[in-house]
């Protein structure tokens, strides 16, 4: 992984090394003195254009940079640089063939994805092959990728064996309806429903409301649903009041759900549980 603070050192010798303010070398690569401050402290890294530029300045590769100076037999990662330069040069084809062939590791575009624009990414997913393109790798690369982009390699490599790790970790950056299909297919197998919490806030109100659905006919524990409470439609805690008021759901089942409950509905719910006392 790199090393953002180490880096930043390396960045602030180099221009120490120079005689150069940070406001000088700000000038030379037209970027503002606050970038370049932020470099050297290790909050963030130079752009994907400017850190070619910034590498021929100092006489220095950009993996030098990249591995903050040590020597290449030290070296963590040895073809970082090899990839900033060519997505640099909009030469994607050739990344990916590296990758294809495996003369660069997927770890190293991992590695430098944070650097990359979506659009710069997805020309280089577009061209890997399907072997490369499993499940667990896409889903390292999701914080990087546009949904669209996301949804497409999802889609192809959905025949690959499916984890709920991988499921959770995709859930905040895919489309609605590919998450729900991703736990449509899971739900298949033996899907532990209490796992749905954690990507509740992600998942579709038809997906949840169905949940609620098989929750009511004996398939999903209530317990599921409370932990789903937030998320579930106005239309579909109203119909559980109403069951209740109708004596065909136990009110026990739904109190938790109250706090979610709007006004009309509490009240029809404190009513029919006192209607359904009296019987």
């Amino acid at each position: 992984m790199l090393d953002l603070r180490k880096i930043g050192a390396y960045i602030s010798k180099l221009r120490k090394d120079q005689d150069l303010t940070q406001l000088e070398l700000a000038d030379q690569l037209n970027v503002s003195h606050q970038a370049v401050s932020k470099w050297e402290r290790g909050e963030s890294l130079p752009d994907i254009g400017t850190l070619p530029r910034f590498a021929r300045l100092f006489g220095k590769t950009v993996d030098d940079i990249l591995n903050s100076g040590d020597h290449a037999e030290h070296r963590e990662h040895q073809h970082l640089g090899t990839i900033v330069e060519e997505i640099s040069e909009n030469r994607p084809d050739q990344v990916a063939e590296r990758v294809n062939t495996g003369e660069v590791e997927v770890e190293d575009l991992l590695e430098v994805a944070p650097l990359l624009k979506a659009s710069s990414l997805h020309k280089v997913t577009e061209r890997l092959d399907s072997s490369v393109l499993k499940l667990d790798f896409i889903m390292r690369l999701a914080p990087f990728l546009g949904a669209g982009t996301l949804d497409e390699l999802v889609s192809q490599a959905e025949e690959d064996e499916m984890e709920w790790d991988i499921i959770t970790g995709l859930a905040p950056f895919v489309s609605g309806d590919t998450l729900n299909r991703l736990v449509d297919k899971w739900n298949e197998g033996s899907l532990e429903f209490h796992n749905l919490v954690e990507i509740a806030p992600f998942l579709g109100r038809e997906h949840i409301d169905r949940l609620v659905q098989l929750a009511e006919e004996g398939s999903v524990s209530w317990d599921t649903v409370q932990g789903l409470a937030p998320f579930i439609s106005r239309d579909t805690l109203s119909r559980l009041v109403d069951r209740v008021t109708e004596g065909t759901l136990d009110a026990d089942r739904i109190i938790s759900l109250a706090p979610f409950l709007d006004r009309g509905s509490l009240e029809k719910l404190i009513n029919g549980v006192a209607a359904n006392g009296k019987r």
